[in-house]
C-alpha cells in the first residue's frame, strides 16, 4: 500500500513540476518578443541613432524587441561583409551591433573553439557582436566598488565576479 501512495505522490509531484516548467516557458516567451515594424513606428531619437550607424547604407528592416522587460528597436542593413543589425533603446542609446563577417576575420582561437564544438565540417556563419556596457567606479564606505551596467540600467555580472567586488584596476587605483 505504501508503494502505491509513494507512486501517487511522485506522479503528482511530476505533474506539478511539468506544469511549472510549461508556465515558466510561456512567461519567458511572453516576456521576450520581437516583431517586425515599419520605419514610422521607430521613435525619432532611436531612428536618428540607427541612421547614423548605417551611414550611407539603406536600412532595410525594422523590429521592436522586448527583452528583460525593456523595449528596444533594431535596424538592419547590408554592409561589405554581409548583414548588420543594430539594437538601440527608445532613447537612442546603442545596445549592440551584430555584423556578419567572413571566417578569415575571426580570431584563430575563436574559430578553433567553434570547430571543436560544432565539428570541422559544420557550416558556420560568423557575426561580430559588439555590446555596449558602462562601468562605474565609486567608494561605498571605505571600500572601492565597481558596477557594470547595460544601457537600459540592468547590472551585468562578469563570470566569477562578485556583486560590488573589486578588481585589479581598483587595486592599482588604491595604491
Amino acid at each position: 500500500m505504501k508503494r502505491i501512495e509513494f507512486m501517487f505522490v511522485c506522479s503528482v509531484a511530476s505533474m506539478f513540476v511539468a506544469g511549472v516548467l510549461v508556465c515558466a516557458q510561456d512567461k519567458k516567451e511572453a516576456a521576450e518578443q520581437e516583431r517586425q515594424i515599419k520605419e514610422a513606428e521607430v521613435p525619432a531619437v532611436a531612428m536618428a541613432t540607427l541612421k547614423k550607424l548605417a551611414g550611407v547604407a539603406a536600412i532595410t528592416a525594422f523590429a521592436e524587441e522586448i527583452e528583460h522587460g525593456h523595449k528596444f528597436y533594431e535596424g538592419s542593413w547590408k554592409a561589405a561583409d554581409g548583414n548588420v543589425d543594430a539594437l538601440v533603446t527608445d532613447l537612442g542609446d546603442l545596445v549592440e551591433i551584430e555584423e556578419e563577417i567572413p571566417a578569415a576575420k575571426v580570431p584563430a582561437p575563436a574559430r578553433a573553439a567553434a570547430e571543436k564544438e560544432a565539428g570541422k565540417d559544420a557550416k558556420m556563419i560568423w557575426e561580430k557582436k559588439t555590446i555596449v556596457m558602462y562601468e562605474v567606479h565609486y567608494k561605498k564606505g571605505d571600500k572601492g566598488q565597481e558596477m557594470t551596467l547595460t544601457p537600459d540600467g540592468r547590472q551585468y555580472h562578469e563570470e566569477g565576479a562578485e556583486k560590488g567586488g573589486k578588481n585589479e584596476d581598483e587595486d592599482e587605483e588604491n595604491k
